[in-house]
């Protein structure tokens, strides 16, 4: 009675909003007891070869000339001029505006609010609907911990593509480094990763480092690229006082004092976001290969807002836009952050995997998300009959595109030198995983602080180890 009288929900697009509007007892009860998908009642093979095969009419995936396929997951990125209660001196996002009206673009449906960025990430990769897992359940910390999941990446690794993540934060947030590889990625290039990173006044990376990140991926094989960026530099908690002296974007209208502060601190960080914008599509614009580049926000930043004050009517809406340095028509339409891949696809002439083709075919039919569900049980909870014998088997991601190495240990006076390729402000000399008193002095040389002994020296290895000294990848 109480969730058809809407008093409680079913359905948490923030899970922290929700212990505040429905009290600690049902949140709790419902997290721990109702997770994964639940099994449909007509579920049998029979159903799910129907669900398959009706009205299948997509031509054979074209394969040559596939461009790289490129997806910017952008922190908290939204067009703050959609706030009705708000005024701005001046467009924050200028650069991504311009995009909206030359290519393809439209609301972009999220399943979540406020946080929840790798549930947005999950929908995208995957093609699967969050709306029918458990009430808060972030798959990345449940099932995808310890199983595949058929992805975009595993279908275009299908038809010869490389597949690489890049995030500017953490490598062990939301479990990514188990949780890619059970998700089709090569390799997964994260913050301990990456060299000369510029921070935030709240200490996030800025995203002006992904640039030479994507580029690099593009650069590094010989095949074509399916590259899923994630970036981070919108993040929150945004700051109720000022912070920022002389900022270049200012409130000049806001409920509250506190929110001026809170809306300047956030409309000057995307607006740098949209600067990072302007350079990748710059750098990508001369790149001598086709790029197709799709952008969006993950979610709405966590100020309070309510669906009243937006413009959409809406929590769940951030923008998308697709974009490419050769021609493609533009072609706007709202679409949901788990239809996104396959409307790219569909638009590059790619009918590759099971939910990309399944999205493809009946995105208009009437039991279209009912049959989603379906297909989403079998494939993560139920016998897999829509495989018939075939198993995804997790990848041998490698950490970071460029592996890490080292050439020769020497000894200096009493203070040991480790010289190698591609070291960070994160590598550290480790003996038998023991983590060692480490300075970092370049990309390609290392300082032992502490004695070891001489015969203990061939097992001195560089580890990269993340800010809480978990240990992310060892040289060989």
């Amino acid at each position: 009675l109480a969730l058809e009288k809407r008093v409680l929900s079913n359905y948490f697009g923030n899970i922290a909003f929700a212990y505040e509007d429905y009290g600690y007892p049902y949140c709790l009860g419902v997290t721990i007891f109702n997770t994964g998908i639940s099994c449909p009642r007509d579920y049998s093979e029979e159903e799910i070869e129907r669900i398959e095969k009706t009205e299948d009419n997509l031509p054979a995936t074209n394969e040559k000339n596939q461009p790289n396929i490129l997806f910017l997951q952008l922190e908290s990125f939204f067009d703050p001029t959609l706030v009705n209660y708000l005024k701005i001196s001046e467009d924050p996002i200028p650069t991504f505006r311009k995009l909206m009206k030359e290519y393809s673009s439209g609301y972009y449906k999220v399943p979540a609010v406020g946080a929840g960025t790798a549930n947005t990430e999950f929908e995208s990769i995957t093609g699967m609907s969050l709306h029918y897992f458990g009430p808060g359940e972030y798959p990345y910390k449940s099932v995808l911990l310890d199983k595949t999941f058929e992805s975009i990446p595993y279908d275009l690794k299908e038809i010869g593509y490389s597949t690489h993540v890049i995030h500017n934060h953490r490598g062990v947030f939301y479990n990514r480094n188990q949780v890619f590889k059970n998700l089709g990625f090569d390799d997964f290039t994260s913050i301990e990763y990456m060299n000369d990173i510029e921070k935030t006044p709240k200490n996030w990376a800025k995203d002006s480092i992904l640039t030479d990140q994507i580029m690099t991926a593009l650069n590094i094989t010989d095949s074509k690229d399916y590259i899923y960026t994630i970036s981070v530099e919108g993040h929150g908690k945004y700051p109720t006082e000022q912070v920022i002296q002389n900022p270049e974007i200012e409130v000049t209208k806001a409920p509250s004092e506190e929110k001026k502060w809170q809306y300047e601190y956030y409309v000057n960080m995307i607006h740098s976001m949209d600067k990072f914008i302007k350079e990748l599509t710059d750098s990508l614009s001369q790149f001598d290969e086709d790029v197709v580049l799709v952008m969006y926000g993950d979610h709405l930043p966590a100020l309070d807002m309510t669906e009243d004050e937006m413009e959409s009517g809406s929590l769940y809406n951030t923008q998308y836009v697709i974009w490419s340095n050769f021609g493609m028509t533009k072609e706007d339409k709202d679409l949901y952050a788990y239809q996104i891949g396959a409307e790219v696809l569909d638009r590059l002439g790619i009918h590759e995997g099971t939910l990309v083709t399944y999205h493809q075919n009946y995105s208009d039919s009437k039991s279209y998300k009912k049959n989603l569900r379906a297909l989403g049980y079998d494939m993560l909870y139920g016998k897999q009959y829509v495989y018939q014998g075939k198993v995804w088997q997790p990848t041998d991601m490698q950490m970071g595109m460029k592996k890490i190495s080292i050439d020769k240990i020497v000894q200096i006076g009493e203070k040991r030198y480790i010289k190698g390729h591609n070291f960070t402000q994160y590598s550290y000399v480790t003996l038998d995983g023991v983590k060692l008193d480490t300075t970092y002095l370049s990309p390609t040389l290392l300082a032992l602080e502490e004695d070891v002994d001489p015969e203990a020296s061939d097992r001195l290895k560089v580890s990269q180890i993340e800010k809480y000294d978990e240990i992310l990848s060892t040289t060989e």
